[in-house]
C-alpha cells in the first residue's frame, strides 16, 4: 500500500514564526483500508498472519516490531499495528535520508522512543487512527477514540482537575494528559494533576514532575475521535497536520510525499 498526503495541510495552535513546528500526519490503518490483503490473508492462523505482516510492509519492520504484531490478539490488531510502525518508518526515512528499514532508535523506561538521527518523534494509535509527530523538540502526542464502552465521565470525575461548571471534553483533556507524559518520557498517573481544561502552557504544581512545563495544542482528529500534542518547555509550538491516505496498489510501501513533510 502507498500512503500519499491528502488534502492541504491544516495548522494548529500558535504562529509558525513564534515557536516551533511540529509536523503531524494522521493515518488510517483500518483493516478496511487494505481490504485486498485482508481478504487473501486474513486468516487466522500463524501462517496467515505471517503473510498479512509481510503484504502490509513488514519486512521493514525490526524484529521486536514483528514480533508483537504477531503475538497481538487478532488480524485485526496485527494490520493496524503494522500500518502505524511502516507509516512511522517511512515518514523518518523522509526526513533522515535513511532507508525505512535503517531506522534505528532507543526505547526509554516508559516506551518513549528515542530519536532517530537527531530527529524527534512520537507516535500514538487508538482504533482505526494512528497520529505520527516529527519535530526539532521532544515531542509527545495522543489521539484518542471515543470508546462508548468507557465511562470517561467517572473515569474524569475520579483522576482529573473538576472541570468549571461541570462541563467540557474528558476525552480532550485525557489525550492532552497522555501527550505531556509521552513528551517527557514519563507516565499518565504522573501528570494526572496537571490542570489541562484548556490548552497552552501547562505547569506542574506537585507530583514527580513538579516544576515541569508543557505546552500544549490540540491536534485536529477524524470523527469520533480526539488527538493533542505536547512539547516540553514554555516555548508554543504550532502542528501543522497531514492526512495521510491509502491508494490501494498492494506491494508498494513507499509513503508518495513524505518528502513534503520537511
Amino acid at each position: 500500500m502507498t500512503a500519499v498526503p491528502v488534502g492541504a495541510p491544516v495548522a494548529s495552535g500558535v504562529p509558525t514564526e513564534t515557536g516551533v513546528v511540529v509536523e503531524a500526519w494522521l493515518v488510517d490503518t483500518a483493516p478496511h483500508a487494505v481490504d485486498r490483503t485482508w481478504r487473501a490473508v486474513g486468516q487466522r492462523s500463524a501462517r496467515g498472519r505471517e503473510a498479512l505482516v509481510a503484504r502490509l510492509g513488514g519486512a521493514v519492520l525490526g524484529p521486536d516490531e514483528r514480533t508483537r504484531a504477531l503475538r497481538l490478539a487478532s488480524d485485526a490488531d496485527a494490520a493496524r499495528y503494522v500500518r502505524a510502525h511502516v507509516a512511522a518508518r517511512e515518514l523518518l526515512a523522509a526526513a533522515t535520508g535513511l532507508r525505512p528499514a535503517d531506522v534505528r532508535w532507543e526505547v526509554g523506561r516508559h516506551g518513549r522512543p528515542g530519536p532517530v538521527v537527531g530527529q524527534r518523534w512520537n507516535l500514538s494509535r487508538s482504533g482505526d487512527h494512528a497520529l505520527v509527530a516529527l519535530a526539532p523538540v521532544d515531542v509527545g502526542v495522543d489521539v484518542q477514540v471515543r470508546d462508548p464502552r468507557v465511562d470517561v465521565r467517572r473515569l474524569a470525575a475520579r483522576f482529573l482537575a473538576p472541570e468549571r461548571g461541570g462541563h467540557g471534553d474528558a476525552w480532550q483533556r485525557l489525550a492532552r494528559l497522555e501527550a505531556c507524559a509521552k513528551a517527557v518520557g514519563g507516565r499518565l498517573l504522573d501528570v494526572l494533576g496537571l490542570d489541562v481544561r484548556a490548552p497552552g502552557l501547562v505547569r506542574a504544581a506537585e507530583g514527580p514532575w513538579c516544576g515541569q512545563e508543557w505546552w500544549v495544542g490540540d491536534v485536529p482528529a477524524p470523527a469520533g475521535a480526539v488527538a493533542a500534542c505536547a512539547t516540553p518547555g514554555p516555548r508554543p509550538h504550532t502542528v501543522v497536520v497531514r492526512q495521510a491516505g491509502l491508494t490501494g496498489r498492494a506491494g508498494n510501501h513507499g509513503l508518495a510525499g513524505a518528502g513534503a513533510a520537511r
